[in-house]
Parts: structure tokens; sequence; C-alpha cells
């Protein structure tokens, strides 16, 4: 096949799609001369597009490799002195004045990795032959990217880079770690570089050299003093050394202890730390997500140390000392995953809720199913499904029986009786006849909504613009979308509604309330607890699940908790797999999540019957309902902007409209 020239302007993309791999008379040439300037160039080129697909040279970087005489000073064109490379190697022009030069596509650089020498060679040489005093930014990040940027392979992140990962199977232990060594004194402020030397040292080394990870730690601590990313390695160093530790108490305790104070630190610079924040130099990668890793290493620590010390008296003195904060970060990562998920693309890991329930009964020998906190109860309905985070921790979990919710029901109502004036109090026992009404809309037990809407009414007149995003959530569900009264979706253009008077009817505001308490202040009153509690700060960046929808029931039972529609999903899968030899659970988890995934939960008989579909007319809408016009949140962006049909849920944060492609397990 003919190959052509790389031209300037030219994308690349027809000749990508042909040249798969090196030919024999490179290969040749490669084993050959290898010390040869443009064998070493193209032993660089092809590195970073093996390992950081999107990387690329300057050509003045390029021209710094070869060395004299630059074509500048009448010395031979690039493509020239590249032969016979030059057919794999593709220049162009994004920006006037920087040409880029990268390979011409992954195969060919894998090629070339498997042919040269030794990664480890090439990237020392690209460090030093384009690193002098002060590295151009461009070129720090690319060297950062090829030793330290971990990528994710089936909902789990790799312990190192790619590129590491292969220097150390291919070469030694010593190799990737005199290239990490030469990279922290090269670059002598970044903390990435020293971070990843104690991972090695501690997770790479056989056998682990604990000394050195967490002389190393520290230097990495010392170059970035405030970032949480970075302090955490300190803690995993510690906890790893725990685990590994004999029977010896008083070292388990010491060790512990050194532990609890390493991911305390991180967990107090991540409170501190704010969105991007991180600098372009790389001392972290941090995006815009709140850095949880101190508080689930804490609970890491205490179930550790818990289940490592058999002396009765020191595990009793461990569980004193340390039931408070363990019983807080409970509290923490219950609701934190209760109201939110990883972004579209990642599932939390299956042992994470594991190690948080299990050092939890640990402490306060409670179940961690059995809550019935206002997340405990939330959560409380998907316990027994396939995809439950009980059972994808492993756990034995049943489905909770309409029995065991009117016993729960039972118990809240009592505690609401004794404690009349606790709102908290008071919301758990609303829900837990929200949450009863879900699987036994029949049961005496369940309380009128005229007298859940009258306990509410007791807290709404005071503190009523300062109340949890919780408690505005059961407003929403108690007054909202009255049954008489049709659900229309209109723009917000179109002629306002007559607001309807308040005269005390079911589904209306109560009149002491003043003639301002509508829907939206309500809506709004949620979105400011929102972002004025703690939840707009942990869970930013993460995707924030649905609570309820709206239903075609009445009364409580209008509102819909997600389980319904998940099990609906579970059972027509488990329909579809029932004709298949021998499923794995991972094949039922992959369909189930591309159910969601595709929006194909939405055509489902069983779920259309019990959800409510409201209409939009364009992405501007408005609710009405009940005399109120209210904007919501959206995501939709239908495919027909005419009419699309779409449902309205709860998040945490308030109401929201979404389409089926935006939804998911």
């Amino acid at each position: 096949m003919e190959r052509r020239s790389p031209d300037i302007e030219s994308s690349g993309v027809d000749r990508e799609m042909s040249v798969v791999e090196l030919d024999e008379h490179c290969v040749l040439y490669m084993k050959e001369n290898p010390t040869s300037t443009n064998t070493q160039l193209f032993c660089m080129l092809a590195l970073l597009k093996a390992y950081v697909p999107e990387s690329y040279l300057l050509m003045s970087d390029c021209q710094r490799i070869l060395g004299p005489p630059d074509p500048i000073h009448g010395g031979p064109p690039f493509e020239q002195r590249m032969k016979p490379f030059t057919n794999f190697i593709r220049k162009s022009s994004p920006n006037p004045g920087h040409v880029h030069v990268c390979m011409i596509n992954k195969e060919s650089a894998q090629k070339a990795v498997e042919v040269m020498a030794a990664r480890s060679d090439t990237v020392k040489k690209l460090m030093f032959s384009l690193c002098g005093a002060q590295a151009e930014p461009h070129v720090l990040q690319v060297i950062k990217d090829l030793l330290t940027k971990r990528e994710t392979v089936d909902n789990r992140q790799e312990k190192f880079s790619g590129l590491v990962e292969d220097i150390l199977k291919h070469e030694r232990f010593y190799k990737a770690l005199f290239v990490l060594k030469n990279a922290s004194t090269k670059f002598r402020e970044n903390a990435a570089f020293p971070q990843v030397v104690s991972r090695l040292y501690y997770i790479a080394k056989e056998p682990s050299d604990y000394v050195k990870a967490e002389e190393w730690a520290k230097k990495a601590i010392d170059r970035a003093q405030d970032i949480s990313y970075i302090a955490d390695t300190l803690g995993q160093v510690y906890k790893n050394r725990l685990l590994r530790l004999g029977e010896g108490p008083d070292e388990i305790m010491r060790m512990a202890d050194e532990a609890f104070t390493a991911f305390k630190d991180v967990e107090k610079k991540a409170d501190n730390e704010e969105p991007l924040q991180m600098d372009t130099e790389g001392t972290a990668s941090i995006a815009d997500t709140f850095n949880n890793r101190g508080l689930f290493g804490f609970l890491q620590v205490a179930k550790i140390a818990f289940e490592k010390l058999s002396d009765q008296q020191l595990r009793a003195s461990l569980i004193q000392n340390r039931r408070k904060n363990v019983k807080a970060k409970f509290e923490f990562f219950e609701w934190y995953l209760t109201y939110s998920k990883p972004n579209e693309t990642t599932l939390e890991p299956d042992y994470f809720w594991k190690d948080v329930a299990l050092c939890y009964e640990h402490y306060t020998t409670e179940a961690a199913a059995d809550s019935t906190s206002f997340p405990g109860l939330l959560d409380c309905l998907n316990q027994g499904l396939f995809r439950s985070r009980g059972k994808r921790a492993g756990f034995q979990e049943e489905e909770k029986s309409g029995f065991d919710l009117e016993e729960i029901q039972r118990e809240l109502k009592n505690h609401y009786e004794e404690n009349v004036d606790d709102v908290q109090v008071a919301e758990r026992y609303i829900l837990s006849n929200i949450i009863l009404s879900n699987k036994m809309p029949d049961s005496p037990q369940l309380a009128s909504v005229e007298e859940l809407q009258t306990i509410l009414s007791r807290f709404l007149a005071t503190e009523r613009r300062h109340r949890s995003p919780e408690f505005y959530l059961l407003v929403l569900l108690l007054w909202v979308f009255p049954e008489e009264q049709p659900l229309v979706l209109q723009d917000e253009d179109d002629e306002e509604v007559e607001q309807a008077p308040t005269d005390g009817q079911p589904g209306q505001l109560p009149l002491d309330l003043g003639s301002d308490s509508d829907l939206h202040q309500y809506v709004t009153f949620m979105e400011k607890a929102y972002e004025r509690s703690s939840y707009a700060k942990y869970l930013r960046s993460r995707y924030l699940l649905p609570l309820f929808f709206l239903g075609e029931g009445s009364g409580l039972s209008k509102w819909i908790h997600k389980s319904r529609l998940d099990a609906i999903v579970e059972q027509r899968v488990n329909t579809e797999l029932a004709g298949e030899k021998n499923p794995t659970d991972l094949e039922k988890t992959r369909r189930i999540e591309n159910m969601w995934r595709n929006g194909d939960v939405w055509q489902l008989p069983e779920i259309r019957n019990i959800l409510r579909p409201v209409t939009v007319h364009d992405n501007k809408v408005d609710v009405c309902a009940g005399g109120w016009k209210e904007k919501v949140s959206t995501e939709v962006e239908p495919k027909d902007p005419s009419l699309s049909t779409i449902y309205l849920g709860f998040n945490i944060k308030g109401p929201t409209l979404t389409s089926s492609s935006r939804w998911e397990n």
C-alpha cells in the first residue's frame, strides 16, 4: 500500500486507518541504530502515543532532540531526518506558529514500544532532553501524565500509570524507582512524583519498605502542604502497614493512632479545598470533586484495628475512644451514598459500603441495614434488590416486609409523640409513612396526609426559611400536586395561571402561613437549604439520585420510591436471562445498567402504568398544579422539541424533570 509523506495540514485520518503497525524495515533500523537521534525521537513519540494518546511534542522540541543542523540554518528538512519513520509521524498546526508532532496511530506506537530497548531509558532521555533548568508547562504535563496518570479499568483504578505498570512488568522495580526519583529531583516543586515513589515502596516493592514509603510521602506533603490527595498517601502507608502487622497489640495501637492522625489531616485539608483549586503545574488532580478519602480511610483503619486486636481490654479502649468518630463518619456516608452516586461513567466500588457498614457494626453493635435515620429510611426499600449497596457489598440482605415497615413506623410514631418539638424526629416519622405507603398502601397504620401536614405546619411557623433540605422535601411531597388538579407543563411565555385561594383544603398550604406561601417559595427554600447545608460542598460533581417520582396514585401513594422501578427492571432482566445458560452476576449488572443508561426502562409497561407522565412543550417549562406555577429544573433535551413525554422526580436538591437519556441506576 502506498504511503504518503505527511503534510503539515493533513488530518491524517485516512492514514491512521491504513497504517496499523511498523514494517520490518523500520523495526530493523531501530535495532541497528538505537542511539541515532531520529530513532530516539521516534521512540519518544511512540511512548507518548502508546501511553498518553492525546499528547504531542512541539516541532521545536523535536529539533532540539535531533540536534543541529536545524532546517532554519540550512539543515535537511524534518521529514528527511526522520526517515525511515516519516510515514508514521503526523504534523499539525492548531495554532499559528506552533507545529505539533505525534505518531500517526496507537497500533504502530505500541509496536515501537515493544521493539525499543527499554521504556525506562526512553522516558529518562525524554526528561533530560527537554527539561532544562525550567521545563515548559506542556512538557511537564506530558511527563506527569506518563508517570502518574492512573487509568480506570472495569470500574477499578490501576495502581500506577500504564507506563510505570509496564516498566514494573517488563523491566525491574528499581528501573521504575530510578525513573520516578529522577523526575522528583528534576521537578523539585511537584508533589506528584514523590507521591508515586512512596506508593512504589509500599505497593510494588517486595517486601514492602514502609520506612521509605513514609519518608517519600512526607516529602510529597512538604511540596503541597494544603492538598488532601497528596496527604492521603501517608495515611495509606500507615493503613497498609497496620494491615500487615502481626499480633503485637502495642504496635497495632501505635500504628492505628498514626493512621488516624494522618487521615484526620486529609479530612481537614479536603474540607478547606475549593473546586478547581489545583494548579496547572500538577501538584494533584482534583477537578471539582470532594475528596472523601480521609473519612473513608479513618473507618478502614478503625475496622482493621478492631479486627486485629485480640486483647479485649485494648479493644474496649479503642471502641470507647473512636466510637463517636465512627458514628459521625458512618452518618456522612449513609446520606452521601443515599443521595448521590459518582458521575455517569463510574460506579461506587462494592467494598465501599462493606467497610463502612462493618466498621459501624463493630463500634456500635447496631446493623447498618437497620438504621432509621432519614437517609436510612430512604434506603431501606432498596434492601434485597440485586443492585442494592448491601447486596453489592456481599451481605446477606433480605427485602424489608410490610410488617417490618409497620414496626419501624410504629416505633418512630412513639418516638415522635415523646419528642413533639424535635423537627428531625418529626421528619423521620413522616417519611416512615411515605415509605410504608410504597410497600402497603392500605396499611391501617398509615397516618393521613392531613395529619402529617399538621405536624409539618407546626415547624413551618418558625424558621421556615432555615430548615433542612429533608424538611422541604417533605413539604413538597405533602402539599404539591393535589389529585383533583391535572398536571400541566407550560412554556414560560404562556399566560400566567391565577393563584388559587389557600382555603386550608388538602393540597393547599395552610392559611396561617401567609399569602406568600406558595410552591415557588418552598422550591426556593429547598434549593437554598441544599446550598447552605454541607450537601452542596460534599456532593459537588456527583449525580444526585432520584428519591421519588410522581405517580398515578393518590395521597401518600402518589410518590413512587425509585426502588419500585429498580425491582421492575431487575425482574425484566431476570426474565431475559432465564433462557440463557449460566448467566453471571456481571452480565446481569451490565444489562440492568444498560436499561437505565439507554432509557429502555421508560418503555416498560409496568413502569409507564405507575408513573404520571408530564408533557413538555419546548425546554422552558413551568409546572402548574394546585393553583401554583413553578419553573422546575430540567435536564430534558427532547428528540422532538415540539413534544416529549417525561417524568417528574425529586432529589435532595428539589424537583427535577428528566428525559430517559439522563437517568441511570
